[in-house]
């Protein structure tokens, strides 16, 4: 976003220009709706009210909400999703210390320290994104400036960096490509009172430093981040998994179950990402009292159903050794269609084995497919669900 359209977005002018239009436009196509908008304003401005008219709607679909009033594109892409970044913010406030949001966008995070009450500031190194990020979080101050030169005294706060993942359009996997880079990240966030950092879900373990507690953070099905936390309450070493929004939490401080593989059982249960991403998958299998199935496969095998949120439980049908024919034959005589296929340690995606399966009728089943002990398994099963929740809610 260019700097005249920030400037007549956060203006008197801009603010009542957005405040009066029809909640209806947001069904418009955009064309249509630019055309609609230049019967009262001037172009320039009709276009950056279409633009937030769109944007609120694109954040609608993805958070169901606006939880902003203003948006840039980029800004809404990095967005953190408002329940993962209340949670974060909860945590920064509990620590007493006035937060530093130095790589603050749009203000999203900021948005939510202020909900909590703590006092919050905010830098970006954009012009205009810094000017909407004042709009949007009132009474939090927000200055141009950049991360690694942060104008502040970081031993004296806690401070919050989401590097940008981003170089231009492209996307970037190595954390030395981030802004700021990676090792520079870590030195920000060790010099502050406390903080954290959020980093991809998928970052390699290599990068993550001994001195942090590290927390892998899913929304529903989607994992959503791996948060770095320094100082302050947090635990050198440490790992969490965080499930929302049921607000489910494993610590690697709770007790694990033994090594020991055991044949699998009536009932599988499969840990939820964070979990496995985590490495707590023993730390749940004793607390389910499941055990493992394979050193290398994270299903685990219980002797009755085990509740719990962090986990999908599931009643095995029937065990078969894989091959497609196999499989197709047995849910014909069966009478079952695979619903959902769920894979670990397994060569052949969901998409690409539902296909070489077919169109099947019947009841629907869930196939379970890995390999034990070197050898392509499928189990066929159907999902248990706690009382009173149906599927597809969270317990």
């Amino acid at each position: 976003m260019d700097l005249a359209r920030a400037r007549f977005l956060v203006s008197a002018r801009g603010r009542e220009a957005l405040a009066g239009l029809d909640a209806g436009l947001g069904t418009l196509p955009l064309h249509r709706l630019a055309a609609v908008l230049r019967e009262s304003w001037a172009p320039d401005e009709a276009a950056a009210l279409a633009e937030q008219v769109t944007l609120a709607a694109r954040a609608r679909e993805r958070f169901g909400e606006s939880p902003l009033p203003l948006y840039s594109a980029n800004g809404l892409e990095m967005m953190t999703h408002p329940l993962v970044a209340q949670r974060r913010a909860g945590r920064l406030a509990d620590n007493g210390l006035p937060v530093l949001d130095l790589t603050c966008g749009i203000g999203g995070d900021l948005h939510a320290l202020a909900a909590t009450g703590a006092r919050g500031a905010g830098l970006d190194r954009d012009r205009p994104t810094a000017l909407l990020a004042a709009a949007n979080v009132p009474g939090a101050a927000v200055v141009q400036g950049e991360a690694t030169r942060p104008p502040f005294d970081l031993s004296r706060h806690a401070v919050l960096i989401d590097p940008s993942r981003r170089a231009g359009v492209m996307r970037a996997f190595d954390p030395r490509a981030f802004t700021p880079p990676w090792d520079v990240t870590m030195t920000l966030a060790a010099a502050a009172a406390a903080g954290v950092v959020k980093g991809p879900p998928g970052i390699d373990r290599a990068h993550l430093p001994v001195a942090a507690e590290v927390e892998f953070v899913q929304l529903g099905r989607g994992l959503r981040e791996c948060a770095l936390w320094f100082g302050g309450d947090a635990v050198p070493g440490l790992r969490r998994a965080v499930l929302l929004p049921a607000g489910a939490e494993l610590t690697s401080e709770a007790p694990e179950a033994p090594a020991a593989i055991v044949p699998p059982g009536p009932f599988l249960l499969d840990p939820e990402s964070c979990v496995t991403r985590a490495g707590l998958v023993r730390h749940l299998a004793q607390r389910t009292g499941a055990r493992m199935i394979d050193p290398e496969v994270a299903y685990l095998a219980a002797a009755e159903p085990a509740f719990d949120p962090l986990c999908a439980t599931f009643e095995v049908l029937e065990r078969l050794d894989f091959s497609v024919a196999r499989l197709r034959g047995l849910l014909r005589a069966r009478g079952w269609r695979p619903d959902e296929i769920r894979r670990r340690a397994f060569p052949v995606e969901p998409d690409e084995l539902r296909r070489l399966l077919g169109d099947l009728p019947g009841e629907r089943v869930t196939l379970l497919c890995t390999t034990l002990a070197g050898k392509r398994t499928v189990f066929v099963a159907r999902r248990l669900w706690p009382p009173q929740v149906a599927p597809g809610e969270t317990a």
